[in-house]
């Protein structure tokens, strides 16, 4: 399970590589730009930011009020939330000391056997760029310290009708390195397969228990046939 939630950094990830367009232009605005693009392709799906606040002599970077939209045909809204993230940066060396992102919120959503983690993979690995030799080359991103506050997953699935929340303690994670491209797809691709299995976990618990009930109401009315309990029984005796 935790393996799920150590991947929860697609964004910042994103964010960090978006770092140096600061460095040379000292918009905001432009980093959140960069953010929602980069992100939405990644995710295949809308990504949306709140606002970024930067402070250059301070090294530090804040994104906040994170959304990733559900793919058509869901009914939730949002696949993703995030409250905020804050990083402690250092723009020179594009090295980040620390990342910290504030209680995320993933909601899984099953519909007619599918879920919506399910098919932004299904994107992801469809709209993969081809690697283009002429490209510059990106920045290669170093994440020394990488924390994800508790965590919260909840799972709703309509061919069940059932409704499961799971929450993770915090996790950390050191020394990462790579280009925001290669971060951005190995996150993402990680992220979303993770939540999607432990969709399908839930789901086939979901499944067992209906059945069970199923087998359970079964029995139960076999019972009072057997031993006279049955209602329609009782009214024929009634009437005799």
């Amino acid at each position: 399970m935790k393996k799920v939630f150590l991947t929860l950094g697609l964004i910042v990830l994103i964010g960090a590589g978006a770092a140096w367009y600061f460095v040379t232009y000292r918009l905001d605005g432009l980093i959140e730009t960069e953010i929602e693009k980069a992100a939405t392709v990644a995710m295949g799906s809308r990504v949306e930011v709140g606002g970024v606040s930067t402070d250059i002599r301070g090294g530090t970077l804040r994104v906040s009020q994170i959304s990733v939209a559900n793919p058509p045909g869901f009914e939730n809204p949002h696949a993703v939330r995030f409250n905020g993230i804050e990083a402690s940066v250092d723009y020179e060396n594009l090295e980040i000391k620390r990342v910290v992102i504030d209680n995320p919120d993933f909601f899984i959503e099953e519909r007619g056997g599918k879920t919506n983690f399910g098919q932004m993979l299904e994107t992801i690995e469809q709209n993969a760029p081809p690697v283009d030799p002429d490209a510059a080359d990106e920045p290669e991103i170093v994440i020394r310290h990488f924390r994800i506050d508790k965590t919260r997953a909840a799972l709703e699935s309509h061919s069940f009708d059932r409704f499961t929340d799971v929450e993770v303690d915090a996790i950390e994670m050191h020394n990462l390195r790579g280009t925001p491209t290669e971060l951005a797809e190995q996150i993402a691709r990680e992220v979303v397969g993770e939540l999607s299995s432990e969709a399908a976990g839930a789901l086939l618990e979901a499944e067992a228990r209906k059945r069970l009930g199923d087998v359970q109401e079964k029995v139960s009315g076999k019972l009072r046939g057997l031993l006279g309990g049955d209602d329609e029984s009782e009214e024929d005796d009634d009437g005799e």
